[in-house]
């Protein structure tokens, strides 16, 4: 443990590219480093002639690929270039649907549709996934940049409040390898497994039972009438370890109000767990997600296959967010605990009467953020 599959990693790489240059975060070494494009190179020319033969397709493709975008805009432009000439390619290609170039030139085209998926509409995200499914389906043996592609895909689509998408992915994708003997494609079949069983968290209780580090019993239903945060981590995880002072900050700001936080590790090493925890002077509780038979792990039973993963619990210990972090974590803690309450409004008193109907009594619990 953890199980994070190696051909999984690639998508990571793929998505924090992406999530980079879509949030206008800085990449990097940009501008330090010859992989990436410097700022004042002229972005290449990518139009595609009108009558371009297979040789010009590939060509541009290929110059699309080496390109290092700096912008949204260059990531877009690139990706919309090898989109369209790769389609180009399946068509002329079209009498000879074995052949490696028309097997690449499918995948790529269906590649660059998934990674300009943040850049369309509901719509649009849609018949774009109906494209990826049929996609999945038809090809005789799935590849293992096959796999990634239909995996970054339903990442991306877990970014949307709606996750059936994704978990339809997901669950497509876990069936279509089921018989699949190649030891990659059940290591990646493993990860496929997890995402789904914690996409069926969502609106449901977390049944969580375990001990702390200090030997205490914790149950959820301990926090009845508390938001909850569950983190799972690693010490060795720095995206974790950055987000150490956001907890501490939120913990410190709203646990008057009525926030905990959980943290449940899944180092192996538990010296290093204790160290971190001492070092880092956590104040919640911290599990040791370590048992004998990995089976029976909290890492298993929630399906954790990234690291780290953040769920937010309502009052009802309730699964309300699986992506209780970062900016979005900021959000969530300015929504439940810093917006305003509007005051009651009494209802007009009744004619004749001279009595007024209180308002119905409200509670604070939230079902879904």
């Amino acid at each position: 443990m953890p199980f994070i599959a190696s051909g999984f990693l690639p998508l990571l790489s793929q998505m924090a590219f992406a999530t980079l240059l879509l949030t206008g975060a800085p990449l990097l070494g940009q501008g330090n480093s010859p992989a990436n494009q410097n700022a004042n190179d002229v972005f290449p020319d990518l139009k595609i002639p009108t009558k371009a033969s297979v040789e010009q397709l590939q060509a541009i493709v290929a110059k699309a690929k080496r390109i290092r975008p700096s912008s949204p805009q260059q990531y877009q432009a690139m990706q919309t270039a090898i989109r369209d000439a790769s389609k180009k390619l399946v068509e002329k290609l079209k009498a000879d649907p074995d052949s490696d170039i028309y097997r690449q030139a499918e995948l790529d085209a269906i590649s660059a549709s998934v990674s300009l998926m943040t850049f369309f509409g509901p719509d649009a995200q849609k018949k774009t996934l109906e494209q990826i499914h049929e996609f999945l389906k038809n090809r005789k043996k799935l590849s293992l940049e096959d796999v990634q592609t239909g995996m970054m895909a339903a990442a991306m689509l877990e970014l949307q409040p709606n996750k059936r998408p994704a978990r339809s992915t997901y669950e497509l994708l876990h069936t279509l390898l089921e018989d699949d003997e190649r030891e990659e494609m059940q290591s990646l079949r493993v990860n496929l497994d997890a995402n789904i069983r914690r996409l069926g968290l969502l609106g449901k209780p977390l049944e969580l039972k375990a001990k702390t580090m200090d030997g205490k019993k914790l149950e959820i239903k301990d926090f009845a009438g508390k938001f909850v945060l569950v983190s799972f981590f690693t010490t060795w995880c720095k995206p974790y370890l950055d987000e150490i002072p956001r907890l501490k900050s939120h913990h410190a700001k709203y646990r008057e109000k009525g926030l905990e936080i959980v943290a449940i590790s899944l180092d192996q090493d538990k010296a290093d767990l204790e160290k971190h925890v001492k070092t880092s002077e956590l104040p919640w509780p911290v599990i040791h997600d370590a048992v004998e038979n990995p089976l029976d792990s909290l890492q298993i039973q929630f399906g954790i296959s990234q690291l780290p993963t953040v769920f937010l619990l309502n009052k009802e210990g309730t699964v309300v967010s699986l992506e209780a972090r970062g900016a979005e974590l900021d959000r969530l803690m300015q929504m439940l605990f810093d917006a305003p309450t509007p005051a009651p409004q009494k209802a007009p008193a009744s004619k004749g009467t001279g009595t007024e109907t209180k308002p119905e009594k409200k509670t604070s619990s939230i079902k879904t953020p």
